[in-house]
Formats: C-alpha cells, sequence, structure tokens
C-alpha cells in the first residue's frame, strides 16, 4: 500500500512539473543576469541564474547608497547617517512561468545607524537629569537590529527568467525580519566635570540607553521594508 502511495504522488509531481523542451533547457542553463538594483536598501549588484522559465536563483550585494536626517529618542534630538548594507541569496519563482513571481531567502544584514547628539535646547537629558552641553564633550551612538542572517520574502514582476538574451527589468517588494533594535550610547565627559560629576553622568547614560531601547522595541518593532527597481542583462 505504501509503495502504491509512493507511485501515485510520483506521477502526480510529474503531471504538474511543467515539461521544457530540450533546446530551452540548453539555452536557460547558459542564461545568466547581471545588473543592478536600488530601492530601500540602497544599490546593489545582483546576479541571477535561470534555473527553467519558473526558477531563478538570484544573489545581490550592497555597493552604495545612504540615508541621513534627524530623530528624537526619550527627549534628545540626534543627527542620523543610516547604511543599509545587505547580502542576499533568493529563490524567484514565477508559478505561471510570466512577469509575476515570489521569492524568498536569507539575508545577511549589517544595518546600522551612527546618531550624533545634537544640542537644540541647550541641555542633553540622560536618566530625566539634564546636562548643559557645553558639560559634555561628545555624544554620539550606533542603531543595530539582532538578527545578523534574517529571512526575506517578497514578490514582485520581472522578465529575468526569459530564456532570450538581452535586457531584463524588476520591480521587487518585500520584508526582512530584521529583529529588534538595540542602541549604544557613547557620551565623554567635558572638561570642567570633576571625576565624580562624571561618574554620575556615566551612571545616568547607562539607564538612559535602557529607557531608549525599550522606546525603540515599541517603534521599531516590525521588519524592514523592502522595494526596488532593478535592471540587468541576460548573457
Amino acid at each position: 500500500m505504501k509503495v502504491l502511495k509512493n507511485i501515485i504522488m510520483a506521477s502526480v509531481i510529474m503531471l504538474c512539473v511543467p515539461e521544457v523542451n530540450a533546446d530551452d533547457q540548453a539555452t536557460q542553463k547558459q542564461l545568466v543576469n547581471v545588473g543592478l538594483n536600488t530601492g530601500f536598501t540602497g544599490t546593489n549588484i545582483e546576479v541571477s541564474k535561470v534555473l527553467n522559465d519558473y526558477l531563478s536563483l538570484r544573489a545581490d550585494m550592497f555597493i552604495s547608497g545612504s540615508v541621513s536626517g534627524s530623530s528624537t529618542l526619550e527627549g534628545n534630538e540626534f543627527a542620523v547617517s543610516f547604511t543599509p548594507d545587505t547580502k542576499s541569496l533568493l529563490l524567484d519563482v514565477h508559478p505561471f512561468s510570466g512577469l509575476f513571481y515570489i521569492t524568498g531567502g536569507l539575508v545577511n544584514q549589517n544595518i546600522n545607524a551612527t546618531l550624533t547628539g545634537k544640542p537644540s535646547s541647550g541641555t542633553f537629558k540622560f536618566n530625566d537629569q539634564a546636562y548643559d552641553t557645553k558639560n559634555i564633550g561628545s555624544f554620539t551612538g550606533t542603531l543595530g537590529f539582532n538578527k545578523s542572517t534574517a529571512p526575506y520574502i517578497g514578490m514582485g514582476w520581472s522578465n529575468r527568467n526569459k530564456s532570450t538574451k538581452g535586457l531584463a527589468f524588476s520591480f521587487e517588494g518585500g520584508i526582512i525580519d530584521i529583529g529588534a533594535a538595540k542602541v549604544a550610547l557613547n557620551v565623554k565627559c567635558g572638561n570642567a566635570f570633576t571625576e565624580a560629576q562624571c561618574d554620575n553622568l556615566q551612571s545616568d547614560v547607562t539607564a538612559e540607553i535602557d529607557k531608549v531601547n525599550k522606546e525603540l522595541n515599541k517603534k521599531l518593532n516590525y521588519p524592514y521594508p523592502v522595494v526596488k527597481l532593478g535592471i540587468s542583462y541576460r548573457f
């Protein structure tokens, strides 16, 4: 009975697998797409290998791009510089052998932001204690996420899977589950502070880091969105 069940399952699978003629298979085995994509993960170099009309393997790697802006955390304002550094290995599935595809895989991410305190009010606040900016030598920090290797899922439209050489275009949207955000702050005391005052400041900064991370986990507790456009050439 088990053997018969296996035979039936194998027959169903064979009937469901689309037929691809030998000439198309030979052509597809030679096709590789090389190009660029750009979007919420910066500008990436992209390489994909056509397996057949339905499947492609794809990899991309960040090469440039950054975003600058400002943010306020626990009453302190920061200048933010953000670099969406990612490397991806993905499987594209074109279920109808057309332009539409779904994709998934793994992303190695180093999506980090650098933070620089901005003294907009003349004071910085650490652990609800106000410190005159003249007594702060420097106030910097970093923001990162705890999943260095993260799952990715998305969908899009592209003619990368076609069995003819030439230009290919793509549009894709998806999400990366990069995990929880975590901030580290580095505050240096100014020359006017005594050793005791500096110790008090560092103690307040440590407490402030805990507060900021709790606030971030409320604000940034969702996947990283991806939207990107791409162009490549099939060789």
